[in-house]
């Protein structure tokens, strides 16, 4: 009887050692489906400006052809970074890691600020910092930004400081503190980027009253 024993003891270790084998293919099957390859959520943003923006028209700002520049404008550490920024209290503020610029964000700012005042401006060439050392300028529109974020409700708020200054970047006497609002249309990532893109917009126009109102008495002391 000891040949048969044999034969069961090492049937019956063969078949262990099969289920063994099959449950650690199973595992490793599950570990590689858990921790192999994930879809990476991360998206990336851009500001836009508003092509449609109303246009002004002066006679004596467009005779001029006057040459504007933006920027630069000065950007709180915590707002540059890769990542969108939501102000979720009066002293907290929450990086979205999977949210990101697909630019700088102190870039994408003077980009849309200068679009924007281009279209507002008829006979006003506006250009972003930092322009070809050639290109004269007769006023330079820079500045610091106090908040360029979208608060718990998705709305955006843009608080800046800006100033015109003379071809020699010496101060005029135009400038002021702005702060400018712009609703979301929705909680989404990209309806908050757009209502911050509205808020420059909104800025835009600002400054195109501005220079409307005011550009004629700085080009005649030019």
């Amino acid at each position: 009887m000891r040949p048969l024993e044999t034969k069961v003891r090492r049937s019956y270790a063969t078949s262990h050692s099969i289920r063994a084998m099959n449950l650690l293919s199973i595992v490793v099957l599950i570990g590689a489906c858990s921790f192999g390859p994930q879809e990476d959520p991360t998206r990336f943003y851009m500001l836009g400006g508003e092509e449609d923006a109303a246009s002004y028209t002066d006679a004596v700002i467009d005779s001029a052809r006057v040459n504007v520049g933006i920027g630069p404008f000065a950007i709180p550490g915590y707002l540059d970074r890769a990542q969108f920024v939501r102000r979720v209290g009066p002293n907290e503020v929450d990086p979205v890691e999977a949210a990101r610029w697909a630019e700088s964000l102190e870039e994408g700012f003077e980009r849309v600020l200068a679009a924007s005042l281009d279209a507002r401006a008829p006979g006003v060439t506006v250009y972003s910092h930092p322009w070809r050392a050639t290109t004269l300028t007769q006023w330079i529109i820079t500045g610091s930004i106090h908040r360029f974020e979208t608060d718990a409700s998705g709305d955006a708020v843009l608080d800046i400081t800006w100033r015109v200054l003379d071809p020699h970047r010496k101060p005029t006497n135009l400038g002021a503190r702005s702060v400018v609002r712009a609703s979301s249309a929705g909680p989404r990532i990209e309806d908050e980027v757009a209502a911050l893109s509205e808020a420059v917009d909104q800025l835009a126009a600002l400054l195109a009253e501005v220079l409307q109102r005011e550009g004629p008495k700085l080009l005649e002391g030019r």
